[in-house]
């Protein structure tokens, strides 16, 4: 099925190179961060060290007026061996996404037709709403990670296929659909059919995706057959902004992902896939306060920069309004409660509850405009952890840097 998937991505590539008929144009952004992570029993057991090291790249080539293709990875070290920093260290290496765009444009209308591999303009992450409109992110200072070029998602568009966009030129409007194949949290291979729709404003921004997926199956009763679909799951998932980043305004995310309508499991999931994030967000003259209340799953919450854990609330004061020659810098502080040792899907229904370590972190941090295209952040973290058990401090240090090119 891989082999298949990079064949059919790079036939579509092929097909594209033939009809160039200018020189094509690049651009594109790097990112990277080290750290420093550490915890001290209060027991007075010997404490825990990481060095967490992170990036990403990623391109974008206008191979004429009507196609473009991006590409974008990740790396990740985090088992960096802080006890011998020389000795060598594995690094995982991730395919974010590559993909290739044919835009058709009419009296009124845009069209956009894209051949995918990886993980595709997911709801939450932005992405799709800054290459149809032409936006600011709107997304939460919680959703950012070092391993991607917007953040994590709310509902992933993973795997390999096809979609179709209109951009509507008069409205602004964008709707269409996705089919693809990719695998679930069970690791079983899904065909997926999504449809999305997503509206812009000046007081509005509004994505929303919903879809239906079933796994494949290629034996029935311990007898092989050509192809068995018996199982169907859905999914849906909202990206909400009421407001504008110059007002008071909400921020609502949710996505829920893998619940199955049909089949031997019904009303139930494949994976732990609850994702939700409210943030009320005040506006005032001298400084910004948000408050953050979020659920992720583990997987998610391990591609992010300031949360550790997957329940939580948190309260955000900061100034992003602070001249400097290169453009304005931020600094601010997170107050973060969380909750972690536990699935939010098992924790909510009390089945886990028992399980739950419960912590608190203060987090300061800062946003460095180095360059009008390069930036820098740094942020230190200082929490307690399980505080209704065997207490222990917990330290994280995170420098950060993006460049754009």
């Amino acid at each position: 099925m891989k082999k298949t998937n990079i064949i059919f991505l790079f036939a579509v590539l092929f097909m594209a190179a033939q009809n160039l008929r200018a020189a094509p144009s690049f651009s594109g952004e790097i990112g990277g961060s080290v750290g420093l992570k550490a915890n001290f029993p209060l027991s007075g057991s010997s404490p825990d060290y990481d060095i967490p090291l992170a990036g990403f790249a990623a391109v974008q080539a206008n191979l004429t007026n009507w196609c473009v293709a991006r590409g974008e990875i990740a790396v990740d070290a985090a088992n960096f061996n802080f006890d011998d920093i020389f000795a060598s260290a594995t690094a995982d290496i991730r395919l974010n996404e590559l993909s290739v765009v044919m835009i058709r444009r009419a009296v009124t209308t845009s069209s956009f037709f894209s051949a995918f591999l990886g993980t595709y303009e997911p709801l939450g992450s932005d992405s799709f709403l800054m290459r149809q409109f032409g936006i600011d992110p709107i997304s939460s200072q919680f959703s950012k990670s070092a391993k991607s070029l917007t953040g994590v998602s709310l509902l992933p568009t993973k795997g390999a296929g096809l979609s179709y966009i209109v951009n509507f030129d008069k409205a602004p409007v964008a709707t269409g659909g996705y089919i693809y194949f990719g695998k679930n949290r069970a690791n079983d291979w899904t065909i997926n059919i999504d449809t999305r729709f997503a509206y812009v404003s000046n007081i509005l921004t509004l994505d929303f995706m919903a879809g239906i997926g079933s796994p494949l199956q290629d034996t029935y009763n311990n007898q092989d057959v050509v192809l068995l679909i018996d199982t169907i799951t859905m999914k849906g998932g909202i990206n909400l902004l009421l407001g504008s980043k110059f007002t008071h305004a909400l921020l609502l995310q949710a996505g829920i992902n893998d619940v199955v309508v049909k089949g031997k499991s019904s009303g139930t999931f494949v994976g732990d896939e609850l994702r939700f994030l409210v943030e009320p967000r005040l506006n005032f003259r001298k400084f910004r306060l948000h408050f953050t209340l979020f659920t992720f799953d583990t997987e998610t919450t391990a591609e992010l920069i300031y949360l550790p854990d997957e329940i939580g609330a948190a309260v955000t004061l900061f100034k992003d309004d602070i001249e400097t020659k290169n453009g304005p810098l931020t600094a601010g502080i997170h107050l973060i409660g969380g909750i972690g040792g536990v699935l939010p899907l098992k924790f909510f229904d009390g089945s886990r509850t028992s399980e739950a370590i419960y912590n608190a972190y203060i987090t300061p941090y800062v946003q460095i405009p180095v360059t009008p295209t390069a930036s820098a952040e740094a942020m230190a973290q200082i929490g307690v952890k399980d505080l209704a058990g065997s207490q222990s401090i917990d330290f994280k240090l995170i420098v950060s840097a993006r460049k754009k090119f």
